[in-house]
């Protein structure tokens, strides 16, 4: 049997055994935004070049308002002697009036750009932060069931909200500040070479390079320090939310003040570990802010030392004094990369924990080009070994041999762990035999077989009822969405719910709350019960259906439960005696022995063995 190998992931946020800094992790989010590029071009095309024009407009805009002074102070019969670049701006003659009329014309220009480049950048990150969230409910829907074992819902829940919203507004922000600093840092340096400034042009190029490896070494720690802040966060969050989740049992055991200060507690760590990148990201701004200010001072320093001491010819001042809005400006696009490193680790940081849902490979990956099934009219288990995927060398259940026709009702009784309710999930494949084989209708193997289609025939009441949030028409009809009201309203007659549903106010339109919190249990059970009438499936599946419930309401649901199975194949995990007396065919299971009997109620109480000692030490 070919298996499916699972990816083995492993967490790329575990600086604690794992101090390396890796590019690749910091350019996880990169893929992202150029995926998302890919898909919108031209979006993403704009967003750059109207930046791109920004900056480039506020770079030069200095230089108008530069040759504009220059010319306001120039007598009118030296003007002849200034250079054409000042006299002459696109073949018309400038006066100074001429080059602030230039500018002003740029400034809407670039407000314009601006507005284009806010409304773009911002639909360009909502479109990451929406394509992310449905990669991740595409992996979370196709994960194994196991996977959820491993995984707290907070924890998931916080991936899916804030990290992907953290992803796209780090991305926002590096995108727009990185951008906006390269096209504002190579406008200066061109207009300083260009201008033939090289003294003050060499300076600032050489010195702001110094000035980027040094912040780079910071940069590592910063991020690294970041990255087990965020990491932290993100425990704190999936513990409130858990505990939100199980309110019930804080309020029954008056535990509120415990909560309130463990919590208090784990925020405390959360701010030391955050008081580390704090230190760091000040650090790297004062380092960054300190350095580039001194290279404008000392520039400024040498021209006005140079005049006082006339060590300094007239050109050279006059590059000095000329250049320097085009230096500053060089220098303020390297302090503007400050913010953008720290929207970086929070993008990088957030794609890697969107990485741990996407990128794991379920084991059971379903054949949607496979034969589709019309009906179920019988299933067989044939020579199936059964181990849980982390425990494969564990047999829980060895070298079962049964089949299942159609009309007939079976069920299944054993000790907890025998693998009673495992067989039920194999049949809705949430896992699949290690050796054996399923055979639908005699004919395909489960694996290969189109698995919606073969879902679409199979009912399947849980102890635990799936309930969303929702009403109730929402719910009954769950699978069966083209299924009108009037269908909705005989399947819950059915199951003795439409009279509690029309008690309530607004019917059938009343909001059930989480897991349908407002409802019973009981209730639940006949919601779950109308879903299943709705689908009206050949196999019916109940997994110790009735087993949390009183014995009262449990003998009410169970005479809803006998009219749901009537002529359909039905299945049950057996927990009270109640449920099995009268199905065609009992199988009994021993603790990692499989099948041991096999019979009806009637004969196998009869028989010395399993099923009699079950019956008679009270199991079922």
């Amino acid at each position: 049997m070919q298996k499916t190998e699972k990816k083995k992931f492993k967490n790329p946020l575990k600086f604690e055994s794992e101090f390396a800094f890796s590019w690749k992790k910091m350019g996880s989010f990169f893929a992202i935004t150029m995926q998302t590029a890919k898909k919108n071009p031209l979006l993403f095309i704009t967003m750059c070049f109207t930046t791109s024009l920004n900056a480039v407009i506020a770079t030069v805009l200095p230089l108008f308002a530069s040759r504009a002074v220059t010319l306001l102070i120039t007598p009118p019969e030296q003007v002849h002697n200034l250079p054409s670049k000042i006299t002459d701006f696109l073949g018309m003659e400038m006066i100074w009036t001429s080059w602030i009329i230039v500018a002003a014309v740029f400034f809407v220009i670039m407000l314009f750009s601006e507005y284009i480049t806010d409304y773009t950048i911002g639909l360009f990150s909502l479109k990451i932060e929406i394509n992310e969230r449905i990669r991740i409910v595409q992996s979370l829907v196709k994960q194994d069931v196991d996977f959820y074992f491993d995984h707290v819902s907070g924890n998931i829940l916080t991936r899916f909200v804030a990290d992907t919203q953290n992803l796209a507004q780090g991305i926002q922000q590096f995108l727009s500040n990185l951008i906006y600093c390269f096209a504002a840092f190579i406008a200066a340096a061109v207009i300083l070479f260009s201008e033939g400034y090289y003294f003050i042009g060499g300076i600032s190029i050489g010195y702001v390079l110094f000035v980027l490896i040094i912040a780079s070494f910071i940069f590592v720690f910063f991020r690294r320090a970041m990255i087990r802040q965020f990491d932290f966060k993100r425990e704190v969050d999936a513990d409130i939310t858990d505990r939100i989740n199980n309110i019930t049992l804080i309020k029954s055991t008056g535990t509120e003040s415990y909560e309130v200060n463990r919590i208090e507690e784990k925020n405390h760590q959360y701010n030391l570990k955050g008081n580390r990148g704090v230190l760091l990201s000040t650090i790297l701004n004062l380092w960054l802010t300190a350095t580039i200010t001194f290279l404008t001072t000392l520039i400024t320093i040498v021209a006005i030392v140079g005049s006082i001491q006339k060590t300094v010819n007239a050109n050279l001042l006059q590059e000095l004094t000329t250049g320097l809005p085009m230096a500053s400006t060089m220098a303020l696009s390297i302090i503007m990369l400050v913010p953008s490193l720290r929207a970086a680790t929070r993008a990088s940081n957030a794609a890697n924990r969107i990485g741990e849902l996407t990128e794991p490979v379920p084991h059971i990956q379903p054949n949607h080009d496979g034969p589709k099934i019309k009906a179920i009219n019988s299933i067989e288990f044939k020579n199936v070994d059964f181990a849980y995927p982390k425990k494969i060398d564990k047999i829980i259940i060895p070298n079962l041999n049964f089949k299942f026709e159609k009309g007939k009702s079976y069920a299944f009784v054993g000790e907890t762990g025998s693998g009673k309710s495992t067989i039920g999930r194999m049949l809705l494949r949430y896992y699949e035999p290690k050796t054996g084989e399923i055979i639908i209708n005699g004919q395909h193997q489960l694996k290969d077989v189109n698995l919606p289609s073969y879902l679409d025939h199979i009912g399947y009441v849980e102890q635990d009822p799936q309930i969303f949030y929702g009403n109730f028409i929402e719910n009954i009809k769950y699978g069966r969405f083209a299924d009108t009201k009037e269908q909705v309203i005989e399947a819950a007659k059915k199951a003795d719910l439409h009279d509690f549903i029309m008690s309530l106010p607004e019917g059938y339109e009343t909001l059930i709350g989480q897991r349908g919190f407002l409802l019973s249990g009981g209730q639940k059970q006949r919601l779950v019960i109308a879903r299943v009438f709705l689908r009206d499936p050949d196999l019916i599946i109940l997994d110790e259906a009735t087993s949390a419930l009183d014995n009262i309401v449990e003998k009410e649901i169970q005479a809803q439960l006998d009219k749901l199975v009537v002529g359909k194949t039905s299945i049950t995990i057996a927990h009270r005696l109640s449920t099995i007396k009268n199905v065609d065919q009992i199988i009994v299971l021993g603790m990692g022995k499989g099948v041991v009997q096999v019979g009806t109620f009637a004969e196998l109480i009869k028989k010395p063995g399993h099923f009699k000692n079950l019956y008679e030490a009270g199991t079922i």
